[in-house]
């Protein structure tokens, strides 16, 4: 019978967590302590068994807790996640679902989830000092944590899979010039709350100039993503730069900013860009109120990082890369 970790953590001093931080190389461990663990690993031949361990959580039951923020995106991601359900259903799992409002519930709930019996995580992570200490927290309780759609910096995680929101941003910029016949005005609105859409924003800002010195941004507009804050920026944005000739949309609320062209008088000679195709935007895409959107695949990024997670916790098999980005699509009304 070969050597437990347990009997490797007596060994070393130390607690078999510590071990198990060793073997998964995550932080946390002091380079003298890590060197000794490795060595004794490596002298007594310590190997994990993932069959036995996948043929436990057979028997056991297993939590796993998505942590998403209450946006457009959450029921493409929620339907993806699903699919996994259906692979894995020999497996004796369920998926707890957590919507939250901002960041401050969002932090709550991850503090929260260190304390249960939960095997994994996937999260939307939402642009907050709380939220990215809670991540930690979930860190150094041993809880595998997958974020998805966004990501945030300097923050453990077993891996994120989400779009390229640079390459979006490029793609939106080159867009937005072949749209406006190579010159012309246009405006952005934007959010602060997603590390993604911000990204979306300064890339864009930057590459623009880059692919299109005739187009120039006239205005740009911060909202809250929600339906009244989306509506009454889009609506100030208008009333300031009534002149422009195309809108560039970075996070959600695409109907209700779309609501605010339509009561501008601008729908059909505003060339508006945005983001993903759930049901409200393919209508908008159809009738001509938006001239193309760009596509994260959502369904597919939760498909991903909820298998890429339970593999993980099954089967002990870490991601190849820690940044996994899905292809994304560009929607026109003759291929939506």
């Amino acid at each position: 019978m070969g050597i437990t970790l347990k009997q490797i953590a007596e060994m070393a001093g130390v607690h078999k967590s510590t071990v198990d931080k060793v073997i998964h190389n995550r932080p946390g461990v002091s380079d003298a302590k890590r060197q000794q663990i490795r060595q004794l690993l490596d002298e007594y031949g310590y190997e994990s068994n993932p069959l036995a361990k996948a043929l436990n959580y057979q028997k056991k039951k297993m939590a796993i807790a998505v942590v998403l923020p209450v946006v457009d995106a959450l029921a493409d991601l929620k339907r993806g996640m699903e699919l996994v359900r259906q692979d894995f259903n020999s497996f004796n799992f369920e998926i707890q679902y957590y919507e939250i409002p901002d960041a401050d519930a969002q932090a709550k709930c991850l503090r929260q989830l260190c304390g249960q019996k939960i095997s994994g995580v996937v999260v939307g992570p939402i642009e907050a000092p709380a939220v990215a200490e809670a991540l930690r927290a979930l860190d150094a309780a041993q809880i595998p944590v997958v974020t998805v759609n966004s990501d945030l910096a300097d923050v453990p995680r077993l891996c994120s899979v989400r779009q390229d929101e640079a390459q979006s941003a490029q793609v939106a910029a080159r867009l937005a010039g072949l749209l406006l016949g190579g010159k012309g005005k246009l405006g952005i609105i934007s959010s602060h709350a997603m590390r993604g859409v911000v990204q979306r924003r300064q890339v864009f800002e930057n590459y623009l100039p880059q692919c299109w010195q005739e187009v120039q941004i006239a205005g740009v507009e911060e909202i809250q993503e929600t339906a009244e804050a989306a509506y009454g920026g889009a609506s100030a944005l208008l009333g300031r730069c009534p002149d422009i000739d195309a809108l560039f949309i970075t996070c959600g609320c695409v109907p209700d900013i779309c609501r605010a062209v339509q009561d501008k008088g601008l729908s059909g000679r505003l060339a508006v860009i945005c983001y993903e195709k759930y049901p409200a935007i393919k209508e908008l895409v159809r009738n001509g109120q938006v001239a193309c959107t760009i596509s994260g695949n959502l369904m597919t990024q939760g498909r991903l990082a909820m298998r890429l997670l339970f593999e993980y916790i099954i089967y002990d098999r870490k991601p190849e890369h820690t940044n996994i980005f899905v292809r994304h699509e560009i929607l026109f009304r003759e291929n939506i």
